[in-house]
């Protein structure tokens, strides 16, 4: 397709998940401790469950600034390591799958999002996810749940690419995988500073679902195209790469 490529943002881009994005960003390592507890090991006080959590919220934000991603069970062990918690490794990477895949559940699509999708690959480019997640299956389970893993020739998140969308090198392993070109291929998603300015920096065009009609930061540079949702979308964005299959 000449070089052409579409990428989606995952998290209230195509899909809404609290409890997954609850266990992503905040609380991973405490209710971790909490199910090990549960299967027989050692339970914490909350105290130590608080110290967890907090001690996650830190690595996370350094991982944002430096870019260079860990995945969950990496994460939770590294908290683990410096709480002087000893887990081992098959235990950490049971626990996260069983957290996660209870979160499966209360996975919905965006309004518009299995229907943009679904018209996008009937034009025969290549489509992609790109999203900042520690934990990649819940996206492969999310998007077969929904019915459009087929849909998308590759899902690239930051724990299997080692890079967080600080970094343009998550969109740059990500277009490559799609065998696109940055100029070609055109990112969607919500975030401004992560969807917009970043995929942006990484030369691609971009997309911005502005949720909740969310303000252009000042002095930010505007996407290429901005939508209130999903709904009826696939022309839009199809207009960005020429109109091709429009």
């Amino acid at each position: 397709m000449n070089g052409q490529a579409i990428t989606f943002d995952f998290h209230n881009t195509l899909a809404h998940c609290d409890p997954w994005f609850d266990l992503e960003v905040h609380h991973l390592p405490s209710a971790f401790l909490r199910w090990w507890a549960s299967e027989g090991g050692r339970a914490q006080p909350d105290d130590v469950l608080q110290d967890a959590d907090a001690a996650y919220r830190r690595l996370r934000q350094a991982i944002v600034e430096h870019g260079v991603e860990q995945p969950a069970e990496a994460c939770v062990a590294y908290v683990l390591d410096d709480l002087g918690i000893a887990v081992d490794d098959a235990t950490v990477e049971r626990g996260v799958a069983s957290l996660m895949r209870s979160t499966l559940g209360a996975a919905e699509p965006t309004s518009g999002a299995i229907e943009t999708v679904r018209a996008l690959a009937a034009t025969g480019i290549p489509l992609g996810i790109v999203s900042s997640a520690v934990y990649h299956p819940f996206l492969d389970w999310t998007l077969e749940r929904f019915g459009i893993r087929d849909a998308f020739r590759d899902v690239v998140t930051s724990a299997s690419a080692g890079y967080y969308k600080s970094r343009p090198e998550l969109y740059w392993h990500a277009v490559s995988r799609l065998d696109a070109v940055p100029e070609q291929t055109v990112h969607v998603g919500d975030s401004w500073r992560f969807d917009v300015d970043g995929a942006r920096r990484a030369g691609l065009r971009t997309v911005w679902v502005r949720r909740d009609d969310a303000a252009l930061p000042a002095g930010g540079a505007p996407p290429d195209l901005a939508l209130a949702s999903l709904v009826g979308a696939a022309p839009r964005i199809l207009s960005l790469l020429g109109g091709a299959g429009a």
